[in-house]
């Protein structure tokens, strides 16, 4: 019998729920149902404007980007209350209430479901399309977004994007395109984590490991980044982890992470909020860091002389 299950599957000594109550509605569930919802949305709408058009509707950007349940730029110029359809050539473009043409150069991805009146964008298309109408960071978190843990969520792998900017001709964005895909972490939960990655990665800290597994007894955690060599771990709490019982399963992988040597430090979304608090949570992060690397090096240095 495997007894290696996540965290989110188990109850350590001290908790006494069932596996299926502690899951509950975490946040992969919460994400899944929000994902649906706006999916409805999106293709009630799109089929609305596809039933008006004269010809093939190829949805895509901030429709196709809420359709795959992708986080949705904070500044985005697009209009929310329209449907965005793309074409070649300015000379394709028509004239349909509601719906706006925009001339995408990048290659043509699509797909299309039997019940569906339009065609949408690929998931990869889609992100290519948002780059003109993302930031750096906003796009990478779209392209981490599509690669959750959550295979109920995972549409594309980290080659599918590779492989889309390699055989794309040149289009609006193309270059941040480039430079967002080191800052796309695959398999993590939510935006805000893949934020944190990039900054840690650019915080001199070093490239932190997302998603490390760490060994209990018969069991595992999943840290949502972790430094292994000085056993610094980061964990973003969402809004979900107010739920009573997430508190007590948090408090019960804090409490056996510290008994193997591990810092759990507590990331909220008020730490990512302005630069000012970025930057006071990375100082933070700076001392934790290289005081249990400082820390680690002693006793190693300790072991051999001993």
């Amino acid at each position: 019998m495997d007894n290696s299950i996540s965290w989110n599957h188990i109850a350590l000594p001290g908790l006494h729920s069932s596996p299926n109550q502690l899951y509950g509605r975490t946040m992969s569930s919460f994400m899944h149902e929000d994902i649906v919802g706006r999916r409805r949305a999106e293709r009630e709408r799109c089929n609305d404007a596809a039933r008006r058009s004269k010809g093939p509707l190829l949805v895509g950007y901030i429709n196709a980007a809420n359709y795959y349940g992708a986080p949705i730029p904070r500044h985005c110029t697009l209009s929310v209350d329209a449907v965005h359809a793309c074409v070649s050539s300015a000379n394709k473009r028509r004239r349909i209430k509601g719906v706006v043409f925009h001339v995408f150069k990048g290659k043509l991805d699509i797909r299309k479901k039997d019940y569906e009146q339009f065609w949408i964008a690929s998931p990869v298309m889609m992100w290519a399309q948002m780059a003109q109408y993302s930031t750096l960071e906003e796009l990478a978190a779209i392209g981490a977004s599509l690669m959750s843990r959550d295979k109920r969520r995972r549409m594309a792998t980290r080659k599918d994007f590779d492989t889309y900017l390699e055989i794309s001709p040149r289009f609006i964005g193309r270059n941040k395109c480039h430079e967002a895909l080191p800052y796309m972490t695959e398999n993590t939960d939510s935006p805000p984590e893949n934020t944190l990655f990039g900054m840690l990665k650019d915080s001199g800290l070093g490239c932190p490991t997302a998603n490390y597994r760490v060994n209990i007894g018969n069991s595992y955690v999943i840290l949502d980044m972790a430094y292994p060599d000085c056993r610094v771990a980061f964990e973003y709490q969402g809004a979900y982890h107010a739920d009573p019982a997430q508190m007590r399963i948090d408090a019960a992988k804090r409490n056996a992470l510290q008994l193997l040597g591990w810092i759990v430090i507590l990331v909220t979304a008020d730490d990512l909020r302005t630069a000012d608090t970025r930057h006071r949570f990375i100082e933070m992060a700076h001392v934790v860091v290289s005081r249990q690397r400082n820390l680690a090096d002693w006793n190693r240095s300790w072991a051999i002389t001993s």
